[in-house]
């Protein structure tokens, strides 16, 4: 074995080392609900049980937050523990957010967080996947959170593991919007899965014509996820602003 294999052999072996402790203080935190602090971002200061500001100079969070309205409804698609419905929900009082997370342990953490803010008029929490078909699907919950999703793949990225496997119900974005509010804006970041959810929403991009910011996901993934979401975007008369990790897609016809 070369000097370089045992090199990168090691400096994987350690990032999964520190990895995996962080996660695991992180979940004990949530569990406990020991400490929620004050993390400052561009919609606004918010608290959460995180250990750190996770993207409190995120750029996408900066420009959606721009183009938000004091009155906007925002769909927050892959909401994770909601770093950007807490940001824009700090933002105006009078906007709403419809988060939207499948992962169960994650959305638990997601409502401890909107529960410490006193955030439960302004964020709608949903549990489950969007996808271009309704129904029940099995999630992989990878070892380190963040990367779980619906295909194995996505979950044993970064020399994760799958933790375990759930059964997690899968709707579509237009049944969603038809129980609720019209999106003024729509973020999706759900690890590759981003042309299921345009497939399932396509009569709501079609009749409301939402700003989409799309954060992209291409490592370790099979499929080529940007070329799918184009086609959809594009075909839906959609014009794409490219960024380093994300799109803007607006309508052509606000555009």
């Amino acid at each position: 074995m070369s000097v370089e294999s045992v090199r990168q052999k090691l400096y994987y072996r350690l990032r999964r080392l520190v990895l995996g402790g962080y996660y695991r203080l992180v979940h004990l935190n949530y569990d406990r609900e020991w400490l929620a602090t004050q993390k400052r971002t561009h919609g606004g200061t918010v608290r959460s049980y995180e250990l750190y500001n996770r993207h409190g100079r995120d750029e996408m969070l900066t420009e959606l937050e721009a183009r938000c309205g004091p009155e906007s409804v925002v769909f927050d698609v892959g909401a994770n523990v909601g770093v950007y419905a807490l940001a824009l929900a700090a933002g105006e009082p009078d906007r709403r957010i419809v988060a939207v997370e499948p992962a169960p342990v994650v959305a638990d953490q997601l409502e401890a967080n909107v529960r410490v803010n006193g955030f439960e008029e302004r964020i709608d929490v949903r549990r489950c996947g969007l996808g271009a078909e309704s129904g029940e699907r099995p999630f992989y919950v990878s070892t380190y959170t963040e990367l779980s999703g619906f295909d194995r793949e996505s979950a044993t990225r970064w020399e994760a593991a799958v933790a375990t496997v759930d059964s997690v119900s899968v709707n579509r974005l237009d049944d969603l919007v038809a129980e609720s509010l019209p999106p003024d804006l729509i973020k999706i970041d759900v690890e590759g899965a981003g042309p299921d959810v345009l497939r399932g929403g396509r009569e709501t991009l079609e009749r409301h014509r939402p700003t989409v910011f799309l954060e992209l996901h291409e490592d370790g993934l099979v499929g080529d996820e940007p070329a799918a979401c184009r086609e959809l975007l594009e075909g839906l008369e959609y014009s794409i602003r490219e960024r380093d990790d994300y799109w803007i897609a607006e309508s052509k016809e606000s555009a």
